[in-house]
């Protein structure tokens, strides 16, 4: 219930971050025509809303035999564009994360995370006025939240599970611009070790193998 008040509270501040675009002065009653969501082949800066789904899961050695998952993200982002269509993408966004596992009685049987992410994304439009950009980055991401469940039921241990709580991605990105709106798929690949090698919490079976987790995500999303 902690993990959804986030996240909800966060798609309203982003909401609150995209109607401050709007100038009162330029608009009436007879006109709310959602122009300003309508990118211009001038604009040079743009801050705006980000809200999707992924698929995800946590690949590596520590724990085999893992299954995808879909999650939810929801936040703002502020772009700067350069000339020859080079831009520069900021992101500030919550995200639910986590893998399933293929358990036996007693084993891990899926994670559930909530995250703070904030990519940073290099994009090159694909010719002069093309509705196409490709982008590469990275994406910082703070572990606020998690839980660990057991067994082919899967219940909720009383304590989160000891992971490291920082990650870092690399991030590789397609855009496309819509009139209003646009489409933005991203991969997403963790590079570091989030197993410290700790004993898991309550009757968790211990995961102190040294193996590798490392987070994984495909994301689609809109952007206005």
């Amino acid at each position: 219930m902690r993990m959804k008040r986030l996240f909800f509270m966060a798609f309203a501040l982003s909401s609150l971050l995209a109607s401050a675009q709007v100038d009162s002065t330029d608009y009436n009653d007879d006109d709310i025509s959602m122009e300003w969501l309508k990118p211009s082949d001038d604009e040079k800066s743009r801050l705006g809303i980000i809200m999707g789904t992924q698929i995800c899961t946590l690949t590596g050695t520590a724990l085999p035999d893992n299954k995808p998952m879909f999650g939810l993200l929801g936040g703002g982002y502020g772009r700067i564009n350069f000339r020859g269509g080079w831009s520069i993408q900021q992101e500030l966004q919550v995200s639910f994360r986590g893998s399933n596992f293929k358990a036996n009685p007693g084993d891990v049987g899926s994670f559930r995370f909530l995250y703070l992410d904030v990519p940073l994304l290099v994009f090159k439009q694909l010719g002069n006025k093309s509705k196409h950009k490709i982008g590469v980055g990275a994406q910082y991401s703070n572990l606020i939240n998690g839980l660990m469940y057991l067994d082919k039921k899967s219940y909720p241990t009383a304590q989160a599970p000891k992971l490291d709580k920082n990650d870092w991605a690399a991030v590789l990105a397609y855009q496309y611009q819509f009139e209003y709106f646009a489409l933005q798929c991203a991969v997403k690949s963790g590079f570091r070790n989030l197993n410290l090698g700790y004993a898991w919490p309550d009757l968790g079976k211990p995961l102190n193998n040294n193996g590798t987790l490392n987070n994984f995500a495909v994301e689609l999303n809109i952007i206005f």
